[in-house]
């Protein structure tokens, strides 16, 4: 295995298996991919000097989101019209900064803490799942690929509503790291780190007896529209008013619900453009079955545009998204980068945020409110809980095509609604419409790119679990303490 310890081949091994572990997320959700793409790098860090451990790192980060990320240069390009060189230019941009991450995780490893069997298995993981932490909020966060989602189907998955998906990242650090110390290590000391992966294994398991939260008596009847407007389409006047029809008609035939939920911006232009002719009859009607809506449209107030989400029928409410996508929804740094603004069509590009983490009411119930991908912040949809009882997510995916993307955001949902302890209500543009349940299970799901419907009935919870009380600060905490120990008791290891 000396080739591997050769630079060029060790760096494209390193990439490669970055690429490989895409296959561990959705659509495939081939699990035990991550432990093998890990446990690779792992290996190649382990006498890596700082500065190739970087590069190790980069190699796998620039394969991992180069392949799992690359739906952004199909949402630049093909729906914001942007020219190919400005696409790919911003594209490989995106995918060099994220590979940073990984990179900076195998210079920090190597750089200040010695090659053994404590830095595999305890300062690495801790190191890697900070930088998923930092990831997650600096620059407004790009919280996507993390490990913790690949273990969905896995009894790791147990953790989450205790320390939240990072915390399940850092289980599948640890079982990879105690893998290849396992087959790398003499054969009398190997029986002792796979004996921990089946204890970690067995612990995981005994967690997901535990109920953290309580349902209620209430069960409500909701049903989610999936409207497929084409998003080359939904901002043409021409396509004002079938769209309005649309949605009127898919959801005078469901008067029978409790809930009706739209997605993320179904109506698209202003809610006091549509009050008077259309939404105020359409609030009417829903009140004289007993029905409320939640429906997606901008909305204007005090000379600020939120992207937001709108309750009609029982009483009116309004959630303003408060986590705003970057290039999408407003243009960063616009000092420096609003030329971009005569390169890329964004219809919606001057959006403002908002900082009130409004609970919405609705058939009865409260819900912890999130637009497009806000479900990917766990911790500012637990800001709305335990009030809430449960939560719903509305999206437009059609920004991404037929790509990993929509597949990879049903993925994130689901963790959200295990790591609140809630029952997850998503009504998606073109798909994935879905009825995910607490424990993260998808209990009915739309096929995507067609106009249709789900109804289901769902189950609202109260309680919290122990991560809507301590968040991410609990886990982050924890982390930092290793790792200064690991520091300060480095040569007693």
């Amino acid at each position: 295995m000396l080739w591997i310890k050769s630079p060029w081949p060790a760096l494209l091994l390193a990439m490669l298996s970055g690429s490989l572990l895409v296959a561990a997320f959705a659509p495939l959700a081939w699990w035990p991919v991550v432990f093998i793409c890990t446990g690779l790098l792992l290996y190649l860090w382990q006498d890596a000097s700082p500065k190739r451990a970087f590069w190790l790192g980069y190699a796998f980060g620039l394969g991992l989101f180069g392949f799992g990320a690359s739906w952004v240069y199909n949402s630049i390009h093909v729906f914001g019209h942007a020219p190919v060189w400005v696409s790919a230019a911003l594209t490989i941009l995106f995918v060099g900064v994220l590979a940073l991450f990984p990179g900076l995780t195998g210079w920090f490893q190597s750089r200040f803490f010695q090659a053994g069997f404590v830095r595999m298995v305890l300062v690495t993981p801790s190191l890697w799942v900070l930088f998923e932490w930092l990831r997650g909020w600096i620059f407004t966060g790009f919280p996507w690929l993390y490990l913790g989602n690949t273990q969905l189907e896995t009894p790791l998955k147990n953790l989450v509503p205790i320390t939240g998906i990072l915390g399940a990242s850092w289980l599948v650090m640890l079982v990879a790291g105690l893998l290849v110390f396992g087959l790398t290590t003499d054969k009398k000391s190997r029986w002792y780190p796979l004996s921990a992966i089946l204890i970690i294994v067995g612990i995981s398991w005994l967690l997901g007896k535990i109920h953290w939260t309580e349902k209620t008596d209430a069960v409500i009847k909701v049903t989610l529209v999936q409207g497929n407007i084409a998003q080359e389409d939904k901002w043409k006047a021409e396509w004002q008013i079938p769209t309005l029809k649309r949605y009127n008609d898919m959801t005078i035939a469901h008067w029978d619900s409790d809930l009706i939920v739209w997605p993320e911006v179904a109506i698209p232009g202003y809610y006091k453009n549509y009050k008077d002719a259309f939404l105020d009859p359409l609030a009417a009607e829903a009140r004289k079955h007993n029905t409320d809506i939640l429906l997606g449209t901008l909305y204007y107030e005090n000379k600020k545009a939120y992207n937001s989400i709108i309750k009609i029928g029982d009483g009116f409410g309004v959630y303003k998204k408060r986590h705003l996508v970057a290039f999408g929804e407003y243009i960063p740094f616009r000092q420096f980068l609003g030329w971009l603004d005569g390169l890329i069509v964004l219809p919606a590009s001057d959006m403002d945020k908002s900082d009130d983490a409004v609970v919405l009411e609705a058939a009865g119930e409260k819900f912890s409110s999130s637009i497009c991908f806000e479900d990917a912040f766990g911790q500012e949809m637990a800001d709305m809980l335990p009030d809430a009882t449960l939560l719903v997510n509305i999206s437009n995916d059609a920004w991404f095509g037929d790509s990993l993307a929509p597949h990879q955001h049903l993925e994130i949902s689901r963790m959200r609604a295990l790591e609140l302890g809630r029952d997850l209500l998503r009504a998606n543009n073109t798909g994935i419409t879905a009825f995910i349940d607490y424990r993260g299970k998808v209990k009915r799901a739309a096929p995507q790119f067609k106009v249709t419907s789900l109804t289901d009935t769902v189950q609202p919870r109260t309680g919290s679990t122990p991560f809507v009380i301590w968040k991410n600060w609990a886990i982050v905490s924890l982390l930092l303490m290793t790792l200064f120990v690991a520091r300060f008791f480095r040569k007693k290891f």
